[in-house]
């Protein structure tokens, strides 16, 4: 049977165990796209110069680490920019061309007032979210086509006509160490059961043929004890790791 495409992603570092978790995946041979926050990139460009010069791709995850619908639409362009000039600042100063630029907002949420993409927008949050887009592509951010994912609602409201990226699992690591347990998750073993859910039509379509998965995980440092068994058991289905490019 042909394994479908997944491509992993990897929001909020990079941490103090930011390498760790790189070795883990190229002893895998997995490639990933790591959303950066740029405060983050800031603490520590040494280390993010060094892996741009390898070939891992560095993207933007704004600066702070805010909600987009709380903030001001100048904050937000602020959050967006002052990351792009860290950014560019770390792949030139790496000898490296920056070809690819992605933006990821923090917890999907896309500056509209209204945080979840899947109920839609109007009026002034439609106005904020277009505002929010304009100023990536006017940045050179892009998403990419993305044609083997098909999931019906992933088009139906929109996701890959922006220029954001969204993603189509969360692992939900995070819910480990954080006060929103919004599913009880609460060990690993409860990630990885999640992992063994079959229903595609509720975002749990890692055990299913069909769609290409967009997978969601995170650099933290309180889930890095989980990550190398979490990846372990992302391996037991049938996805093929690959870079969308």
């Amino acid at each position: 049977m042909t394994k479908k495409p997944a491509y992993l992603t990897i929001d909020d570092g990079p941490t103090v165990d930011f390498e760790q978790k790189l070795a883990i995946l190229d002893q895998r041979n997995i490639p990933a796209i790591w959303f950066c926050r740029g405060d983050y990139l800031d603490a520590r460009p040494q280390m993010a110069q060094e892996v741009i010069a390898r070939g891992v791709i560095l993207a933007n995850h704004s600066y702070n680490h805010p909600h987009f619908s709380q903030i001001s639409l100048e904050q937000a362009y602020d959050e967006i920019r002052r990351t792009d000039a860290v950014l560019a600042d770390l792949y030139r100063s790496a000898g490296v061309e920056w070809q690819h630029k992605f933006f990821r907002f923090p917890y999907g949420d896309k500056g509209a007032l209204n945080q979840n993409p899947f109920t839609g927008f109007s009026g002034e949050g439609l106005m904020r979210k277009d505002s929010i887009q304009t100023c990536l592509r006017d940045l050179g951010y892009v998403q990419l086509p993305f044609a083997d994912v098909t999931y019906p609602a992933y088009r139906q409201f929109g996701l890959l006509d922006d220029v954001d990226w969204y993603w189509t699992y969360d692992c939900r690591e995070w819910e480990v160490w954080h006060e929103d347990r919004s599913e009880g998750i609460d060990s690993l073993g409860k990630v990885n059961a999640r992992m063994d859910i079959d229903s595609p039509d509720t975002w749990h379509g890692l055990n299913r043929p069909g769609s290409a998965e967009i997978i969601l995980t995170h650099d933290h440092t309180q889930t890095t004890p989980l990550f190398e068994a979490m990846i372990d058991h992302l391996l037991t289905k049938d996805l093929d790791f690959k870079l969308p490019l």
